[in-house]
């Protein structure tokens, strides 16, 4: 078994192959195996003892957009 951490954006998490909702900041125990593939997505997972990830802010657009007319 394995610990894993909802980290994500979006908030909780439906897990449909393991019937399960994560809750942000919730860890969890699963498979290995379904832990190895969650954290194949680090957005949203991480390993359950880790810290949140902070995510990167988009970086603002180069030239500023014209408002339409």
């Amino acid at each position: 078994m394995a610990k894993i951490k909802n980290v994500s954006p979006f908030g909780d998490l439906d897990v449909p192959s393991l019937g399960i909702i994560v809750k942000l900041g919730e860890s969890v125990d699963v498979s290995d195996e379904a832990a190895a593939s969650l954290l194949e997505q680090p957005i949203h997972w991480a390993a359950g003892d880790s810290a949140p990830v902070a995510q990167p802010t988009p970086a603002a657009p180069d030239a500023p957009v014209a408002p339409a007319n």
